[in-house]
Order: C-alpha cells, then structure tokens, then sequence
C-alpha cells in the first residue's frame, strides 16, 4: 500500500464525489511531471505554483501532492502554513490524517534536535511548521546540524503569496523581510528540492521580476468539481445570485458614524436575513441535520462589530415575537424573499409559506447569533438551524463555512487589492445543490469590484492555459483596482498596458539580420494597399508582431513582443473583440529612436483609423547605406479603465 492510496480513500471518504478526487489526482500528477526527481541524484531546485480557486479544496490538492511526492522519493515533505496556532494546529490534525503512514512532526518535535534528527534519518517524514522566523531558523538549524543537506525534500508552501514574499521589496536595497529570508535559507539548504506555491491569488508571485526566486517556474491549475460555485456564478453575465443596495446602509451598520448608534436594522439587511431564514427554514424541512449560515462581512472596526451583533440580537427577538403575534408587515417581508427565491429554486414553490412560517416560529428562538474571527473552521462551526455571523478582522483565508447561504458584504477600501478582497470570498464553495438558495448582497461598487476581480482572475488562468511558459503572466487590472500591495514588489519592475495608450519600440534593427524578418512581413502583408488599413483576427496580428525585431540595446523595458502579444489576445477574449486593424504604411524614412509610448506616426496616420478596436499600425523603413528595410510597429489599445500589468 502506498500513501497516494491512502489519501485517495481519505479524500473519497471526505469528499463522496469520485470525479472530484480524480480531478485532484490529476492536479497532483501534473505537479508531479514537473517538479525535481527526487532519485536521479546531483543537484536540482525547483519552485513551481499550484493555482487553485478560492475555497476549492486546495487542502486536498496539497495532501495528494504530499503523498505522491513521498511516493516517488522525496524523504521529507515540509507544509509551511499560518502562524495562527489554532490555523497551525488544525492542518498539523489534517496531515496526520492524511499520512498515516509517515513519521507526521510539528513545531513542538524541533524542540529535541538529537530525536528529530533520529526521525528525519529513520523514516520518511512529514514536518508541519509556521511561518515564523524563529521556527523556521530553528528547523534550519536542526537540518544544519544533523547534516541532512543531502535529503531529498518537497517543501509545500500553503497561502504562498501571504506572509512568504518579501514585504522590504519596495525599499530597493537587497534587504529581506524575516520570513522571507528564513524561507530562502530553508529552500538553499537542500540540494534536491522542489518548492511548491500553493495559492488562490497568486497576482503578487506572478508580478515578481522575471528569474525572482519566489517567482514560479512551472504553473498547474488546479480545477474545482463539477459542485463548485464560484466567480462565474455570483459575477459572470447570467448571475441571478447578486442584490444590489445602497451603499450608505453600511453607514448605518457603523457605530463609530453615529453618537447614539439607533437599533434600526437597514432595509437591504433585513431583507438579506430574511431571504436567508426561508432558505434555511426550506432546507431544514427537508433534512433535520440541516443547519445553515449567514454571513455579515461589513467592517474591521470592533465597535461596528459589536452594534451589528446588537442587531442581529434584536433581528433574533423581533421574528418570533412578530411571527407568533401574526403581524402583516412581517408576512409581506417573508413573502418578497420568497418570492425571490422561488425565481432560482422553483422547488421551493411546493412548499407553501405558511408552513415555512410556522417552521421558523419554531426555531426562530434557536437562532445563534456569533462574532467570528476566523481562524479555524470550528470558529464558524454551525450546530444551529440558523447560525448568524459577523465577519471579524481575521476573517479571511483557509475558513470554510458550511451551508452558507446568504452573505451581506461591504468591506469598501479606497483602492482595493485583487488578492486580499478575493480571499474574502466566503460565499464560494461546493454548494451546487443549493445554488438557486444562495445570495449576495453588496452596494453596486464592490459588485463591480468584484467583477472586476472575476475578470482578472479568469483571464490569468485563461492565458496560463494557453501559454504554458512562464515568460508572460499579464494581469488584467480595471478601474481603480490594485493586483496586490505595492511593499512586495520592486520599484519600477512593473510594465502596463493601459487602454487607450500607444506602445513602440524605441528602435528596430536594422542590420543584415532583420532580412527574414522583413521578408516574412513583407510576404504576410502583401496585397494590402500602401496607408490603408484591413481588420484581420487578433491571432494574425500577434504573429505579424513576434516577427518584428525590436532593438534590444535601445529597450527602455516598456513594448515586449511577447507581452504585446500575449496582452492583446486577453483582450480580445475579455471584450469579445476577435480581430483588430493593421494599418500598413511602407517605405518611411524614420530614423531616430522614440520613447516606446510615444509612437512612431506622423500627422494625422492614427486618425485615418476607427478607434473602437485594438489597432496595429505596421511601417516599414527605407533601407539607407549599411542599414537594411526593417517593420516598425505601434499598437493602441481601445480606451477604457484598464490595463495589462506585468513583471519587467
């Protein structure tokens, strides 16, 4: 028996949906063709990426990852994960589940160095460690003096781009943040490892310097099963799942806004609650070990936590006693929310709202009401038919809560961050059967965040799919939108390709080299008139783009072929635009450099052009003396709000 099999049943047991434990073996495999050989001796590192959907189960993904990489011959297999002690303490749990047939260590066993070192050398083993300075220093120093540099070893980093990138990057000066630097050392030490980035917003690893050590090498994208419910449902076209309100009815959730915080639930609130009480209630009826969430996430501020747990209090009181007193007002609330769910679940028709209503005056008084911080899945653990939550400050990453049917979200900053808001996404999960029950309320500026947000995150798996290689990985930002925080990335490494600019290179060669090149353009464009323009498929255009030959001496690091090219195929799939214009102008005697966002046109050319698609304007130099006929190119991307963003 080997440890993959028994994951496998671990996770079939856990899970009950085959294809979905298939689909994370294949993810796994796929890891598995890629990283270090642990057997084939000499020295090889490694650092790869697994990229995964927000509560998608990555925690399977890792354990069968684990468990093949033991399998093939990796001696020790180290998880890094939060410093949270209850987060650390409830994956250690699911490792030694996981792996009962390995040698399982936590941060306590380093305590003896002279045992550990005895496990290490006996057994294959699997070591579970914060990401702390202290611990990890002091791992190193028991590897370092057990002489253990010639362990093979995976070391598996969960939440990668969390605590584990170095937040001094900004400073430009070579200096390290501590977990950062422990880390790099941990990862130097052993001459066969493989470093594997285990995340779900992966936007601030894939905007690290191209050749950065904490910048993947290989990609796989881990897919969720057929029962997940996820960006494409709450944010893509179709959604029905989505409520708009006004945004000032979080003003009113704040005490801090008010000097006698009133005890007036905001209409868009009740109407969240009770749209969650009938779908609950509904569920409840058809299984009595139905217990259901709802989640409100409106601010980090603990006095505004503690009002809000005031209203649902009052929320608690105020439906049984208006149910059971047979009040109008209450009846004609429930009915919108049933009616509104009816439109997605039409099931729930057949099940009269009297009797729904006679249901919840029942329960009603069971109602729990809880301030949760987050940390394990036992913080939002729900053991009642109605479990109401108000999402704490460390509400956020690796929290799972189960049966959460309605959330109410307003957590607005000034300039949000890609990856911190998109890890507040708690309504996502594997929640098919009840999908026409779930909903979202949120003011309409963080539903187009997270729209904005969806986009992104499907057009960087969309090109990873496409384009294997790590060269590119262009972010697609809207609006105001930021990918990450600006203190792990370096000053200046960032390119953009903002819409509605223009982008150049500086100069072309024009030695005897560029002759295929022109030659090849010269054949792609022929029998297109001189300065008039044709509309061709984006993919043509990228091609005739990857045959220039921009003078790389000259770059001021702005146009990039590849990003050029890769960028405007994103765009193509994200606006739906499948072609663009090339304009050809032939025999121009331009000579000098440009700035590669100043353009190399003259007069009126860029004019003569419709601006409503993407446009390639190809001009092709007069050969002078030493200096050969050469295709400069320009692009102009379509105004709007947005941008390519990419490591340079």
């Amino acid at each position: 028996m080997d440890h993959r099999e028994q994951v496998t049943r671990l996770l079939e047991a856990q899970i009950g949906r085959e294809t979905e434990v298939q689909d994370i073996c294949k993810t796994a495999d796929e890891v598995a063709g890629k990283w270090v050989d642990p057997v084939s001796g000499g020295t090889e590192e490694i650092n790869g990426l697994v990229y995964g959907l927000v509560q998608s189960g990555k925690t399977g993904v890792l354990s069968m990852t684990g468990a093949i990489g033991a399998d093939c011959g990796y001696r020790a297999i180290i998880v890094l994960t939060s410093d949270i002690n209850p987060l650390y303490e409830q994956t250690l749990g699911r490792i030694k589940e996981a792996y009962p047939g390995m040698d399982v260590m936590g941060k306590n066993d380093l305590k003896d160095a002279q045992t550990f070192v005895k496990r290490l050398r006996g057994s294959t083993c699997a070591i579970v460690i914060t990401k702390n300075k202290s611990m990890l220093t002091k791992l190193a120093e028991n590897l370092q003096a057990g002489g253990m540099r010639g362990l093979s070893c995976l070391i598996i980093d969960d939440e990668a781009d969390q605590a584990s990138l170095n937040t001094k990057a900004k400073k430009a000066d070579g200096t390290r943040s501590q977990i950062n630097d422990a880390i790099a050392k941990l990862r130097t030490f052993f001459e066969k490892n493989t470093y594997l980035q285990v995340t779900a917003t992966p936007q601030a690893l894939f905007l690290q310097v191209p050749g950065h050590e904490f910048r993947p090498k290989f990609t796989v994208l881990s897919h969720p099963g057929s029962d997940y419910v996820g960006g494409e449902d709450f944010f893509g076209e179709n959604s029905q799942l989505v409520r708009e309100f006004d945004i000032n009815d979080i003003t009113t959730l704040s005490a801090g806004a008010q000097p006698t915080p009133n005890q007036s639930i905001p209409a868009s609130l009740l109407n969240a609650l009770d749209t969650f009480m009938i779908g609950a209630t509904f569920k409840r009826m058809a299984d009595v070990q139905q217990n259901c969430a709802f989640l409100c996430h409106v601010s980090l501020r603990k006095d505004d936590h503690r009002h809000i747990e005031s209203l649902l209090w009052k929320y608690k009181l105020d439906v049984a006693e208006q149910i059971k007193s047979g009040r109008d007002a209450i009846r004609q609330r429930f009915e919108r929310a049933y009616n509104d769910l009816v439109a997605t679940h039409p099931p729930l028709r057949d099940t009269p709202l009297d009797a729904i209503l006679e249901q919840i005056a029942f329960f009603s008084p069971g109602i729990a009401v809880k301030l949760v911080n987050g940390e394990t899945d036992e913080d939002v653990a729900v053991r009642s038919p109605y479990n109401l939550f108000v999402g704490g400050n460390k509400l956020g990453r690796g929290v799972t809560i189960k049966n959460l049917l309605v959330s109410y979200y307003g957590r607005s900053p000034r300039t949000p961050q890609a990856d911190t808001v998109l890890q507040h996404a708690r309504m996502y999960g594997y929640r098919r059967d009840d999908i026409g029950l779930l909903r979202l309320y949120l003011p309409r500026v963080l539903h187009n965040v997270f729209r904005a947000i969806y986009k992104m995150e499907t057009s960087l798996r969309d090109l990873i799919a496409r384009a294997p290689s790590e060269e590119f990985r262009g972010v697609y930002i809207q609006g105001n939108l930021k990918a990450t925080r600006a203190n792990v990335l370096a000053p200046g490494a960032i390119g953009t390709y903002t819409g509605g600019s223009i982008y150049n290179p500086a100069q072309v060669v024009r030695d005897r080299s560029a002759e295929t090149s022109t030659s090849d353009i010269d054949e792609m464009l022929q029998g297109i008139d001189n300065k008039t323009f044709v509309e061709l498929p984006l993919e043509q255009i990228t091609a005739l783009i990857r045959k220039t030959c921009p003078d790389q001496t000259q770059s001021e690091f702005v146009w990039d072929p590849n990003a050029v090219g890769e960028s405007i195929l994103q765009y193509g799939k994200l606006f739906k635009q499948p072609t663009g214009y090339v304009y050809i102008d032939r025999d121009r005697g331009i000579r000098e450099n440009r700035r590669e966002t100043q353009g190399i046109l003259d007069g009126g050319e860029a004019g003569r052009v419709p601006s409503g698609k993407l446009t390639l304007f190809m001009l092709r130099t007069t050969p002078r003396g030493d200096e050969h006929a050469a295709w400069w190119p320009q692009v102009r991307f379509p105004a709007g709000a947005y941008a390519f963003a990419f490591a340079v």
